[in-house]
C-alpha cells in the first residue's frame, strides 16, 4: 500500500520550496507581518511546473512571468501597497521560487532545465547589483527594490541577458552572487 502518491510527492516538493523562500528572514520582511501561510498558498498556485514545462520559447515565458508579477492577487500581501512592492519585492520573490523548483531534478528534468534556464529573469537586489557592476562598471542596477518600476525592472532584466550573452553564461547564474565570496576563497 503506497501512503505518499507520486503526485503528493511532487507538490509536497513545490511547497517546500515556496516555505523555503517565503520563510527566510531576508524575504519575510518585505511583505506583510502574519500572512506567509496565504502567501505561499498564493505562489503554490500561481506557479504551476505544469505551465512552465510547457514554454518553449523567451518571449512565451516573459509574457508569462510579468502577467503573474502583475497580478492584482498580491496586494494582500504587500506591505507599502502594490505599486511601491510590485516589480522590486514581489518580482524578486516570484523569480526565486521559479528558480528554486525548476533547480529541483525530483521536478524537472535536465533537457527541461536547460531549455528553459536562458529564459529565467535574476531576482534583482543589491548584492546582485554589486556583482555585476564588478563585471561590468557600466551596469546600471536600481538603489531601492521599494517603488521600482516596470520599466527600472525591464532595463535590468535587458542588461542581465545582454552580460549573460556578452560572456556565453545564462542569465539566471548571475545570482551566483549570493556565493561569489564562498567561490572566490
Amino acid at each position: 500500500m503506497k501512503i505518499f502518491t507520486d503526485e503528493q510527492h511532487l507538490r509536497s516538493l513545490i511547497r517546500r520550496r515556496i516555505k523555503f523562500v517565503v520563510e527566510k528572514g531576508a524575504m519575510a520582511r518585505l511583505f506583510k507581518s502574519g500572512i506567509t501561510r496565504a502567501l505561499q498558498q498564493e505562489l503554490y498556485h500561481r506557479i504551476s511546473p505544469t505551465k512552465l514545462a510547457g514554454i518553449q520559447t523567451r518571449d512565451e515565458y516573459d509574457k508569462w512571468l510579468l502577467a503573474a508579477i502583475e497580478s492584482s492577487c498580491w496586494e494582500p500581501y504587500s506591505q507599502n501597497g502594490l505599486d511601491e512592492d510590485r516589480w522590486g519585492y514581489f518580482a524578486k520573490l516570484i523569480n526565486i521560487v521559479i528558480y528554486e523548483i525548476l533547480a529541483n531534478r525530483e521536478l524537472f528534468s535536465e533537457p527541461a532545465w536547460k531549455r528553459l534556464r536562458p529564459f529565467l529573469h535574476v531576482p534583482i537586489d543589491r548584492i546582485v547589483t554589486e556583482h555585476l557592476t564588478k563585471i561590468d562598471p557600466e551596469f546600471r542596477g536600481v538603489s531601492s527594490l521599494k517603488g521600482m518600476t516596470k520599466k527600472e525592472y525591464l532595463r535590468v532584466q535587458d542588461a542581465v541577458r545582454a552580460l549573460g550573452e556578452l560572456h556565453g553564461v545564462p542569465p539566471i547564474w548571475f545570482e551566483a552572487a549570493w556565493a561569489a565570496d564562498e567561490t572566490s576563497a
